[in-house]
């Protein structure tokens, strides 16, 4: 039998950790270390934001113009800039992303 409130509780906390957006803090330091040396185009977007995207593409089962979406609708105001689905796509992709 199935214990429907911490089943529910557990879910949310799911989304707390999933969407947790502390990672924002090092953005700048993170995209600094990023570009050091870094021939050619720089990083507009720290590794560990493309992961937090794709960690949210997978869970949740998103697309990536969805995710892009999300970003958007939750954390335009806290993000400099909000990458198109294209760059989230091939920056997740070029990712070792373990779930």
């Amino acid at each position: 039998m199935i214990n429907w409130s911490s089943y529910n509780k557990s879910l949310v906390r799911r989304g707390q950790v999933i969407l947790d957006f502390d990672v924002l803090d090092s953005w700048y330091s993170e995209l600094e270390r990023m570009n050091d040396g870094k021939r050619g185009a720089q990083y507009h977007y720290p590794d560990s934001f493309i992961q937090l995207l794709g960690y949210m593409r997978v869970y949740f089962h998103l697309p990536y113009r969805q995710a892009e979406g999300v970003v958007m609708a939750h954390a335009s105001n806290k993000v400099p800039s909000i990458p198109n689905y294209s760059t989230i796509s091939r920056r997740v992709n070029n990712q070792d992303i373990r779930i």
